[in-house]
């Protein structure tokens, strides 16, 4: 498949927002089968957990990271692997009668490579929520957000080109995931992988979405509110655990981010 094909496709075709839904399947969901729309496409974003999928025998693992293209009226098969719960959302669209001869690729299946980014799934979350408004005002947001949603993924597709797929973000990301709670900073993970720290930043932002310095403050925040729901840690322990030396510059940041203090969250949870 050529990627100039996908390019032309959500930048030329006449394309037209649909609607969104959202699905949940378990390990109990051994199989699933049924057909895509019969007079639309569809873009399958993965939200949690993995799949294995068969479109017209062909298999795709859905996670985090790939988006799947399905044409009009296509059968899929689903098997969740891994036994755990598979969370995904759907945007339908169209492409007119008198188009579809010239762009082909609509018909079918494939899929796109966008890694774990960020703001991709922000974009689709916001459009979720817009859709479920059901008005007039809402489906109009809800289409803008769609051609939106389009023009990130044709950036990323761009952007997988030579000159990044040679810095390896997994590596460091999986850095990051592994050390966050030692109080590492943007200038230790740049120093560690020998990368001028604006030349990080910038290479992070485009290939992930947000910078370095945002995604490490989310997995700070994420394993802070697993505690807080979890353990009986004091406020000071887990932020200690999660790479705040400093207590009163962790609350602030916790409660920017979530809208709540950490006491509060706790109490909340509870």
């Amino acid at each position: 498949m050529d990627m100039q094909d996908v390019i032309d496709l959500y930048t030329m075709a006449p394309l037209t927002f649909v609607d969104v839904i959202t699905e949940k399947i378990t390990s109990e969901t051994l199989l699933t089968s049924y057909n895509t729309m019969r007079d639309a496409g569809g873009l399958i974003f993965p939200v949690t957990g993995t799949a294995k999928i068969l479109i017209d025998g062909t298999y795709y693992v859905l996670d985090k990271g790939k988006i799947i293209h399905v044409g009009p009226n296509l059968n899929i098969q689903r098997i969740v692997a891994n036994n755990t719960k598979f969370n995904y959302a759907v945007i339908h669209f169209k492409l007119p009668d008198e188009s579809i001869a010239e762009y082909p690729l609509y018909n079918s299946h494939f899929a796109i490579e966008v890694e774990d980014n960020m703001k991709l799934m922000n974009m689709l979350q916001q459009l979720i929520q817009n859709y479920l408004i059901r008005s007039n005002l809402s489906f109009l947001q809800s289409k803008a957000l769609f051609l939106n949603i389009l023009e990130e993924i044709i950036l990323l597709v761009k952007m997988m080109d030579y000159q990044y797929k040679k810095k390896n973000i997994s590596v460091i990301m999986e850095y990051m995931q592994e050390n966050f709670a030692k109080n590492i900073t943007v200038l230790d993970i740049a120093s560690q992988f020998n990368i001028e720290r604006r030349k990080l930043t910038y290479i992070f932002e485009k290939r992930i979405g947000v910078s370095p310095t945002a995604y490490l403050t989310d997995l700070r925040i994420q394993k802070s509110k697993l505690l807080l729901r979890t353990s009986g840690l004091s406020i000071k322990e887990i932020a200690e655990r999660v790479g705040y030396m400093d207590y009163f510059y962790f609350s602030r940041v916790f409660k920017k981010e979530t809208g709540l203090s950490p006491t509060h969250f706790r109490k909340h949870m509870n």
